[in-house]
Order: structure tokens, then C-alpha cells, then sequence
């Protein structure tokens, strides 16, 4: 009967180190409320970096289309010119 409780005792007393450990491990509501803090401050800087990457792509075919417009300008002056 004594090493049966004592075995209960053991039991007790590793259930008791292993929930320190998980409670030691797990993340507070102040950490959950830090990190979802920074999961919307990143999410507002990726949405800025979208439309400045948006921007840049609009202002690339638009430089683009003018570089065209510029060759083919210059091709009718050249042709012009040998004429």
C-alpha cells in the first residue's frame, strides 16, 4: 500500500514539473497581443510597398511607351533627313 502511493506521489510530482514546464513554454495574452501588434504593423508596411510597387510599374510602362514613341520619332527624322 506504501509504495503504491508513493508510486501515486511520483506520478503527482512529475505531473507537477511537466505542467511548470508547459506553463513556463506558453505564451501570455500580453505576448498573443504584442505579436498581433506587429502582424498589422507589417501588414500596413506590405500594403504601402504594394502600391509604391504598383506606382512604379505604372510610371515603367509609361516611360516605356514614350521610349517607343521616341524611336519612332527619331526613325521618321532619320527618314527625312536620308531623303
Amino acid at each position: 500500500m506504501e509504495q503504491m502511493l508513493q508510486r501515486i506521489l511520483d506520478k503527482l510530482e512529475n505531473i507537477e514539473a511537466e505542467l511548470a514546464e508547459v506553463k513556463a513554454n506558453m505564451a501570455t495574452k500580453q505576448d498573443l497581443a504584442l505579436v498581433q501588434q506587429a502582424v498589422l504593423e507589417t501588414n500596413e508596411i506590405v500594403k504601402k510597398l504594394e502600391s509604391r510597387s504598383d506606382n512604379h510599374e505604372k510610371l515603367l510602362t509609361l516611360l516605356s511607351h514614350r521610349s517607343l514613341e521616341h524611336k519612332a520619332a527619331i526613325s521618321i527624322i532619320r527618314s527625312i533627313l536620308t531623303k
